[in-house]
């Protein structure tokens, strides 16, 4: 079979973005073949070059290199230009009129600044997709607020849903930067399409809090549609105890992931934790009553698998074609 070019061979993107939100599309970008080409301040670099530390642990690799940088970054050239001068963003404006993507996640104001709108470079190359991405919003009084994405997240209400309680928690590693930079990836292949069709480039945007809301569309579509919200997970009072974790003989604890339960289904796992006399059990002889009487359910498993360690239940679910996974630490 002769070796395919990479899909996105040819493609000149430039990418004028920090952190973590924009740096990961375009090396989403750049991992499909295109040729990023990344712009720094000068002296300084992007932000997470200089980043020691994060949510307790280092973020400099074993050789001392800037952990998030490389993370973000990878398969791209870089080059350093001062955008404050207008030599700087003459250059700026000469890569750009010859590129297929120009990737940002800078507020509005500093883009303005830096000769980098769209309103400027769309118009120095009409072909030009102009991919933004932004914190609380990419349009109006929101698009100029500066946020990360801790601030992301707050905003969308998911450190609630995390949770379960009065008390938000912020879940470690970055996910609104990491969804919306996925996201505003997508997004840019998707304008480089239309363009074939078109001819034309195109302005696509989104924000860490556009992320976050995709990110819980059930959670969101459950309040605006029924009115109710999902119940917080606790696996003492799970809804479903098929769909729940338990804790196994040597304290490692294990998922299971049987969202309905077919007679079949049921009569194997009933032999697989010992106890073929639920089979006969009238409370869970159909779905619906394994649902209703959940808690009892959830006991009788709880019970089961405190008697084995967790290899022992993955091997005996695994091979009864039932899903099942460890819950890595």
């Amino acid at each position: 079979m002769n070796e395919q070019p990479p899909p996105l061979a040819g493609v000149r993107v430039i990418d004028l973005t920090i952190w973590v939100q924009g740096p990961l599309a375009g090396q989403i970008l750049a991992d499909l073949g295109a040729d990023v080409v990344k712009i720094e301040k000068p002296g300084q670099g992007d932000f997470s070059r200089g980043l020691a530390t994060l949510f307790g642990a280092s973020m400099r690799t074993r050789d001392g290199k800037a952990l998030m940088w490389e993370l973000v970054n990878r398969n791209k050239r870089a080059i350093a230009i001062d955008l404050r001068k207008p030599e700087g963003q003459s250059l700026l404006h000469r890569l750009v009129a010859e590129a297929d993507v120009f990737l940002t996640n800078l507020l509005p104001r500093t883009l303005e600044q830096f000769g980098a709108s769209p309103e400027l470079l769309m118009v120095l190359n009409p072909r030009l997709v102009y991919a933004k991405g932004g914190g609380l919003g990419t349009t109006g009084e929101l698009a100029n607020v500066a946020a990360q994405d801790t601030t992301g997240t707050a905003a969308s209400g998911f450190m609630y849903t995390a949770s379960g309680n009065d008390e938000p928690v912020y879940p470690p590693g970055g996910i609104a930067d990491v969804l919306s930079g996925t996201n505003l990836a997508f997004a840019a292949v998707t304008a480089l399409l239309r363009r074939e069709k078109t001819g034309h480039g195109e302005y696509v945007s989104t924000s860490l809090l556009q992320g976050m809301l995709w990110f819980q569309q059930l959670n969101v579509g459950a309040i605006t549609n029924v009115g109710e919200t999902l119940r917080p997970f606790d696996p003492r009072n799970a809804a479903n105890a098929f769909l729940n974790l338990y804790k196994c003989a040597d304290g490692e604890w294990l998922a299971l992931g049987m969202t309905a339960m077919t007679r079949d289904r049921w009569f194997a796992f009933c032999d697989i934790i010992g106890r073929a006399d639920l089979k006969l059990d009238e409370r869970f002889e159909r779905n619906r009553g394994r649902i209703e009487h959940a808690h009892e359910l959830i006991t009788i498993i709880s019970e089961a698998m405190s008697k084995r360690p967790r290899e022992h239940w993955i091997a005996e679910i695994t091979h009864s074609g039932l899903p099942g996974a460890p819950g890595r630490r």
